[in-house]
């Protein structure tokens, strides 16, 4: 008998208004013609911990997790600021905005989910937590000088938003790209 498995990650959710912002941003930076797979804005989210595919009994241990986790921490404020890439500009493979005021909270709130999830017998992750919100990645060289002039000189605003929840995501991976749909929203506060 085959086990269901679910694949699975927790994230903060964007709220519209932000998602319609980076989209222009995103608009902007298609001017270059780059080969880029952007991510639809519909989709972005800041990812706390992936969890892979996972059975899906497993799920409901880590919904726990992320209740315990929450216990005694209040919604907060972040902002979404600075365009990067990873490795760096200069050899992009993933483009990338970085979280800015009130990223000491979010550091502290990744870290209480890690060691919650821990505690619930789940992997710890191997790279340290780098907060971020993923908006393409490369595939090939065509056009990327021009997009990194464009990202390099690019200023831009996205409204702060307030951050009162985390959700626990199921991502299906589809030939159009993925699909993700909320398994639980659980509260801060």
């Amino acid at each position: 008998m085959d086990i269901e498995r679910v694949r699975t990650f927790i994230a903060i959710e964007l709220p519209d208004s932000v998602k319609v912002q980076i989209g222009n941003l995103e608009a902007s930076l298609m001017k270059a013609r780059a080969d880029v797979k952007w991510v639809d804005p519909a989709n972005m989210h800041i990812t706390l911990k992936f969890l892979g595919e996972i059975a899906l009994e497993r799920v409901t241990v880590a919904q726990s997790g992320v209740r315990d986790a929450l216990v005694g921490l209040r919604p907060f404020t972040l902002s979404l600021s600075q365009l990067g890439a990873f490795p760096d500009l200069d050899r992009p493979r993933v483009l990338w905005i970085g979280c800015s005021n009130g990223i000491d909270i979010l550091l502290n709130l990744q870290e209480e989910i890690e060691s919650c999830l821990i505690a619930q017998e789940f992997v710890r992750e191997a790279r340290p937590f780098s907060p971020h919100l993923t908006i393409g990645r490369i595939r090939s060289p065509k056009g990327l000088g021009t997009l990194t002039d464009i990202a390099k000189e690019m200023a831009f605003e996205v409204s702060d938003f307030r951050v009162e929840h985390v959700a626990v995501v199921k991502s299906q991976l589809k030939p159009g790209g993925p699909a993700y749909s909320v398994i639980e929203r659980v509260a801060l506060g």
